[in-house]
């Protein structure tokens, strides 16, 4: 008769318990997708200084063109400064000039507006004179460039004062002429008889055309 005996299974920690043991199954890496990392920091350390004096470099350009730039803008502003300034120095000067050219250009305005008229008031008494009685003298003036005055005077006659006026009447550059009045002082002198009229004195209104103060006035 045959006597079978069932083996209990052992559990598979006691198997590997029981297995021999083998290193380098051991040694296997069951993180998953883990590279091992060997940095040989001698053999890199050329390429990193080589790096770093690259970048010394770009830095230093960096420096000295900012350097640069910060110079030439102040060189710029300095120009700027010294043009502007002497564009005001002109400014300034040339205003100077324009007081002093218009200020001769007002006298010389004035001038012109008197050369424009030529008032020329010898003309006018040489024209007076021409045209005035021996036996009449002025001894007061009024009047203007306008043409209108009056003149006081002396004539020996009432006569003489009537042919006064129409002297002046007579010439063209008359406009009118007129005596409103005229008087005469009588002498206290003992000779009555021989001095019995004084000098007539009266005042002439005379108006002239304002031409007679140009100087092509002959």
């Amino acid at each position: 008769m045959l006597n079978f005996k069932l083996k209990k299974n052992k559990s598979v920690a006691q198997q590997l318990a029981d297995s021999p043991q083998n290193p380098k199954v051991l040694e296997v890496n069951l993180i998953k997708n883990e590279i091992p990392v060997d940095f040989d920091f001698g053999k890199h350390l050329g390429t990193l200084l080589f790096s770093l004096f690259i970048a010394a470099i770009f830095i230093a350009e960096i420096y000295l063109g900012l350097n640069w730039w910060s110079d030439y803008e102040n060189e710029r502003v300095l120009a700027t400064e010294a043009k502007f300034n002497q564009v005001s120095t002109e400014i300034k000067t040339m205003k100077g000039e324009s007081d002093e050219i218009l200020a001769f250009k007002q006298r010389l305005d004035l001038t012109e507006a008197l050369l424009d008229n030529h008032i020329y008031w010898t003309n006018f008494f040489n024209w007076l004179e021409k045209n005035t009685l021996s036996s009449v003298n002025y001894n007061s003036f009024s009047g203007s460039a306008n043409g209108v005055y009056e003149l006081g005077a002396t004539a020996k006659t009432f006569r003489d004062v009537s042919w006064q006026t129409r002297a002046l009447l007579e010439d063209p550059a008359v406009i009118s002429a007129r005596v409103d009045s005229a008087d005469t002082e009588r002498s206290d002198s003992p000779d009555q008889e021989k001095n019995a009229v004084a000098d007539v004195n009266f005042v002439l209104s005379l108006k002239v055309e304002p031409s007679l103060f140009k100087s092509n006035l002959k």
